[in-house]
């Protein structure tokens, strides 16, 4: 069973990310000067995910975006906003094809950049680090099957972010509506290394 709580009152419920992963991240694979950068793109996806979440269980159409840190420090968000995610199953996956190349294709003009995106995966016990059977949830799931999650599994949002130091993370949060006034709740932050798609030579 997921550890739950209730998301507080503003998004994020987890306002700097990266405070409560390096406690997991022990192994020194984010180097202190990426962990500010890294934290301001997660804060900033989080809050715009958790914002699309909050208003009622019924999420409506859950589509990838992204978030970049230019040279500057100035955060932008990116997607693709012609795709037809209403109808297309493939275009959630090719959306996350579209950020990446976008975002390789400017890699000397930026400092960090996430994606994001929503998964259903085994629920993980109180505890646990690394999520298990994660599997992309497409937009045209939410159209066609909008139920909750089913037992022994969970949605989450999942952010894969990556800097130009040289680290990447794929960063998970589970999340729920639950009780009778089908209250917005969310589980412990996960992280595992990820690969690095934007500057994959760095």
């Amino acid at each position: 069973m997921s550890s739950w709580r209730a998301a507080g009152d503003f998004p994020p419920t987890y306002p700097h990310p990266m405070q409560t992963l390096t406690l997991m991240l022990m192994d020194g694979s984010v180097p202190r000067r990426a962990r500010g950068d890294m934290d301001a793109c997660l804060a900033a996806a989080l809050e715009g995910a958790e914002g699309r979440l909050r208003p009622e269980p019924d999420a409506g159409m859950l589509y990838p975006f992204g978030l970049v840190m230019d040279a500057d420090g100035v955060l932008r968000k990116a997607g693709q906003y012609d795709a037809d995610y209403a109808y297309d199953e493939t275009a959630t996956a090719g959306a996350l094809r579209h950020l990446a190349d976008g975002y390789r294709a400017r890699e000397a003009e930026l400092r960090c950049a996430v994606i994001t995106y929503y998964v259903r995966m085994k629920e993980p016990s109180p505890g646990d680090t690394a999520p298990v059977n994660v599997r992309l949830r497409r937009s045209t799931d939410w159209r066609k099957d909008p139920a909750p999650a089913p037992p022994g599994s969970v949605d989450a949002i999942a952010m894969e972010v990556e800097h130009q130091a040289g680290c990447a993370l794929a960063v998970f949060i589970p999340f729920a509506w639950q009780g009778p006034q089908q209250d917005f709740v969310v589980g412990d932050l996960m992280a595992v290394p990820a690969k690095r798609r934007v500057w994959p030579d760095a």
